[in-house]
């Protein structure tokens, strides 16, 4: 059996409303760093010394999430390729935006309702992220069993609960739909869902930790 603690990255300054950046590059604010530490502190009182692997996504904040954990325990972490944040808006369009543009850029991309439609050379469309969380499930299921701490993001986790529900994404209802989900549920920066993964069973999710509410963030939850 699998046990895949997902982490959601502290307070980012794209959460915060600061300056547009590129979405790998997006780092933690001071609150965000001070959420870090308390997750770091929370991972290692539940579980001690039982954890097998530590993971990150290649965009900084949650490598910057990750930092005081693995400082803590030890352990060398590993970079999981498609674990990153779903990049729904081109910078080349956000960079030099206010944050209230980019609030409406957001919604007319939602609005839109087209799975295939990219905003740019440098986004990706929406089925092209449910493509990618899709082939990070099946990665999942190939570890090794044991224990996992996973940092990741907001709109990816919600993306993985929603999957894992067993809803589809192939054409704009789901799109739409997905999104009312998403903002129903999307986890809050430095919360904890545990994912079980078993041959004999089908995946289940559950919170596990709960933090209080910050702002969310539009270019990248």
């Amino acid at each position: 059996m699998k046990q895949i603690y997902l982490v959601r990255h502290g307070q980012s300054t794209s959460n915060a409303g600061g300056e547009a950046q590129p979405n790998a590059q997006i780092e933690l604010t001071e609150l965000g760093q001070q959420q870090v530490a308390e997750v770091a502190d929370w991972l290692e009182e539940t579980l001690g010394d039982s954890v097998d692997a530590v993971h990150f996504s290649r965009f900084i904040r949650t490598q910057q999430t990750a930092q005081p954990y693995i400082d803590k325990v030890g352990i060398e972490p590993n970079l999981i390729e498609g674990l990153q944040e779903f990049d729904y808006l081109s910078f080349n369009k956000t960079n030099g935006t206010t944050f209230a543009t980019r609030l409406q850029m957001a919604e007319e991309y939602w609005l839109r309702q087209d799975p295939r439609h990219a905003d740019g050379e440098d986004a990706e469309s929406f089925h092209e992220f449910c493509e990618r969380v899709e082939g990070v499930l099946e990665h999942f299921k190939a570890l090794p069993d044991g224990k996992h701490v996973v940092f990741t993001h907001g709109l990816w986790m919600s993306m993985l609960i929603w999957q894992i529900l067993g809803q589809p994404c192939v054409d704009n209802r789901h799109l739409q739909k997905f999104r009312q989900f998403e903002l129903s549920i999307r986890p809050r920066n430095c919360e904890v869902f545990l994912l079980t993964l078993s041959e004999d069973s089908i995946p289940a999710i559950t919170k596990v930790r709960t933090c209080a509410d910050t702002p969310s963030d539009v270019h990248a939850t």
